[in-house]
């Protein structure tokens, strides 16, 4: 028996559908009839199925991605947040009286212009301890006409006071015999009435303050960090209260004395070869033009013998460039992290090479071990090698004589020293060969650190006979005790 079974299209016309069959036939031996331009459409439409469906599968993994991505984030700022530092500190409510900013304008630190002073500081407890009178020398006791000698008048002598700080403050007082003029005297050479020794030298013209102290104040704010605070209440401790204003005006007076101090010191670093270098931001509360915000930096350079600080408000290369604009020597190496200011410098210089600390490539890959949780293992593996190398390092430290030079070294130097630079070439293969593995897949934060630890090697021109430094550097803000090879 033959069935015909026929399928009318949506507007009821033609036949899209038409088979012959004893029995249900498979759908591989059915024949279904439609026109060209049914075929055209539904063809059309596939294809915009079909892009529709790879726009949707980039768009899903694309997401994916920017999950994966932010996860990271979440996990690098939770051990931020909640992990361990040695370096949190309390947040300050700086939003307090925020209210009431707006009604009255902000006046400048310190004692306003045009405000009266309180004077000179009265000290009736201090003890006071007499010195040797400053008497006239015997050619002025006369008259440099005449030769009259000046008449004795002990009701007349003048005092002067000079407070010192030895271990304990005091106040030390000069007595300066007083003279008047021979009544046989008629010279007219302008001679004062009252002729006396004139008073003790002062650091300060017109201080009342000696040698002793500032002396006292230098080292405990500058050589023994004490906060100038701090220093004025053990001084009030003492007996003897000194005002804020007086003790930096004093020291802002003084800073000019240093100037040829300082001149010698850049002269002498400059020319040495060796430098390390760091900065940091540093709070500066003073206000110029341009300049938004209280935050400046403090730049530190560090040689054999010299250690060379300088506050600027920018960070830009400028800085360093203008410091090591007066080197002296052909060929210097700078240990720094890899700051793009350093980057820079050595582009503009053909003097100096850059040595990066290897502990910030080994915080790279801690920090890519604990944003991607499949990168942990090979991030500690990585850590494993640069510990090697520090270890590798301080072994043949323990062999270097720094008299000698690197060719004249002992054999246990020369052993420990090729043991270094072949684990520092296989260190190097393997850095390129996950570099090239990865050169045709999308970059991750993996990929970068990959190719950070391969830039910082070829940068410090690995594989070359080297000289490597092992010195701890704890004068370099947020990293104490960190030590640095240079290739």
């Amino acid at each position: 028996m033959e069935v015909t079974t026929t399928a009318h299209s949506s507007d009821g016309v033609q036949p899209i559908v038409c088979f012959t069959s004893d029995e249900p036939a498979p759908f591989a031996q059915e024949t279904i009839i439609i026109t060209k331009q049914q075929d055209i459409e539904q063809r059309c439409r596939i294809n915009y199925l079909e892009a529709q469906q790879i726009r949707d599968k980039a768009k899903i993994k694309a997401l994916e991605e920017e999950i994966i991505l932010k996860d990271a984030k979440i996990n690098d700022l939770n051990k931020r947040l909640f992990g361990k530092s040695s370096e949190k500190s309390k947040k300050q409510n700086s939003e307090k009286n925020t209210n009431n900013s707006d009604q009255a304008p902000k006046r400048n630190r310190g004692q306003q212009p045009g405000s009266p002073g309180h004077g000179r500081t009265n000290r009736p407890n201090l003890p006071l301890v007499h010195a040797a009178p400053l008497d006239l020398p015997d050619e002025q006791k006369k008259c440099p006409d005449c030769g009259l000698p000046h008449i004795r008048k002990p009701e007349l002598d003048k005092q002067s006071d000079v407070i010192e700080v030895e271990v304990k403050a005091h106040t030390r007082r000069y007595s300066r015999p007083a003279y008047t003029r021979n009544q046989g005297c008629t010279c007219d050479n302008h001679l004062p009435t009252i002729i006396t020794a004139p008073p003790p030298p002062t650091l300060i013209p017109h201080s009342s303050y000696d040698v002793s102290f500032w002396v006292e104040a230098i080292l405990n704010k500058y050589r023994y960090g004490q906060p100038a605070n701090r220093y004025l209440q053990g001084l009030q401790d003492l007996g003897c209260p000194v005002s804020p204003g007086t003790l930096a005006g004093g020291l802002k007076n003084l800073a000019h004395l240093f100037d040829p101090i300082l001149e010698a010191l850049y002269i002498r670093q400059m020319g040495e070869k060796i430098f390390h270098n760091d900065e940091t931001r540093w709070e500066v509360f003073v206000e110029i033009e341009g300049k938004v915000g209280s935050r400046w930096y403090l730049w530190v350079t560090r040689s054999q013998s010299v250690i060379f600080y300088c506050i600027d408000p920018s960070r830009s290369a400028t800085v360093p460039g203008a410091h090591f604009a007066g080197l002296q020597n052909d060929l210097v190496i700078i240990i720094c992290d890899r700051y793009s200011a350093y980057k820079k410098l050595a582009r503009l210089a053909d003097n100096i090479i850059l040595a990066f600390c290897w502990a910030h490539v080994r915080r790279d890959f801690l920090d890519a071990g604990r944003a991607f949780a499949e990168l942990n293992e090979w991030g500690l593996d990585w850590k494993e090698r640069i510990g090697n190398i520090y270890h590798l390092n301080k072994l043949r430290l323990e062999h270097w004589n720094p008299e000698l030079p690197l060719s004249e070294q002992s054999k246990q130097f020369t052993q420990c020293q090729q043991t270094l630079q072949d684990a520092l070439q296989r260190m190097h293969d393997e850095a390129s060969k996950g570099i090239m593995q990865d050169n045709n897949k999308q970059q991750s934060k993996s990929q970068a650190s990959k190719r950070s630890n391969s830039a910082q090697i070829k940068q410090k021109k690995v594989f070359k006979a080297c000289l490597i430094i092992g010195r701890d550097s704890p004068y370099l803000s947020k990293t104490q005790m960190c030590r640095w090879i240079i290739i």
